[in-house]
């Protein structure tokens, strides 16, 4: 592993959180260009990490939400008072607790309790932990984060997303091939600016560099035996972008943050259905054929 602390700085979409521990923090080379060493301002997320899992208190009937398939458990969410649990999951053991977490009202102040490493430290964002941290950053301001691609030209950025397998990192290698830049095959944030909205990425199991890009469309992508595409809008490409967010929908506040996001977000952006031959003639097709907007 890498950088090991007892006080970290992850500057992330712009977004400040600030790790502290009484134990040694490890982070996953993914997090690594993501370290600040100075940041003066105040941050949007405090993570109090601790080592060692303290014996559950979370009841039956405080479970809101599970995210699992028919083979593996992920992690579980409670509501306790004002305050939200997690119970995450270890993702190669499983059914073992890899960690417990409280969460503020406010979204602003995590305890994350940990088992040790074989070193005897903490790893407080093993996945899928740091994803829940960044998804719950997003809900209390105005962003997003999407299970999306996206490339960028030097002037526009265009997010690629659909179900799995539909060719997002395909997506990718063609405009990368082509000359282009890829700000992030798989997980990125998008946020409101005042000019206009913003892509950043975020970190991988993998190192990458601090990505941002200027949003100016955004594709709904499934494979086709030729390229066609489809300018959406109104409820049609709300409804068609917000299947690929990443959310936890089991209370009102989130679902109507969300929809009054991609509300704005659909307003503004273009958004397409695109079918596409995986090939090179993908990048040639969508920059003779998208219009509302692009330059």
């Amino acid at each position: 592993m890498g950088n090991q602390q007892n006080s970290i700085n992850l500057v992330i979409a712009g977004f400040l959180i600030r790790l502290f521990s009484d134990s040694v923090i490890e982070l996953e080379e993914g997090y690594l260009p993501f370290v600040v060493q100075k940041e003066e301002r105040d941050a949007d997320v405090t993570m109090q990490c601790f080592r060692a899992i303290p014996s559950l208190t979370f009841q039956p009937d405080e479970l809101v939400f599970e995210a699992k398939n028919e083979e593996q458990l992920f992690y579980s969410i409670y509501r306790t008072g004002r305050n939200f649990g997690f119970i995450i999951y270890d993702q190669e053991r499983f059914d073992e607790i890899q960690q417990v977490a409280m969460l503020d009202e406010t979204f602003s102040h995590w305890k994350v309790y940990s088992e040790a490493t074989s070193e005897n430290n903490i790893m407080p964002l093993k996945y899928p932990l740091g994803p829940i941290v960044m998804h719950y950053l997003t809900l209390k301001t105005n962003a997003v984060m999407m299970h999306a691609s996206c490339a960028f030209d030097g002037k526009n950025a265009r997010i690629f997303t659909g179900f799995s397998g539909a060719g997002k990192s395909t997506m990718s290698k063609m405009w990368s091939a082509a000359g282009n830049g890829i700000v992030n095959d798989d997980r990125l944030i998008i946020r409101k600016r005042e000019n206009g909205y913003s892509v950043y990425n975020t970190p991988m199991y993998y190192a990458d560099i601090p990505k941002v890009a200027p949003l100016s469309a955004l594709y709904i992508i499934s494979h086709s035996p030729e390229n066609m595409m489809k300018k959406l809008t109104g409820a049609m490409a709300i409804t068609k972008v917000m299947a690929f967010c990443i959310q936890n929908n089991f209370e009102k506040q989130f679902i109507e943050s969300r929809l009054s996001f991609f509300s704005e977000l659909c307003a503004s952006v273009p958004v397409y259905e695109l079918g596409f031959v995986p090939d090179e003639s993908v990048v040639k097709f969508i920059l003779e054929n998208e219009t509302g907007g692009i330059k």
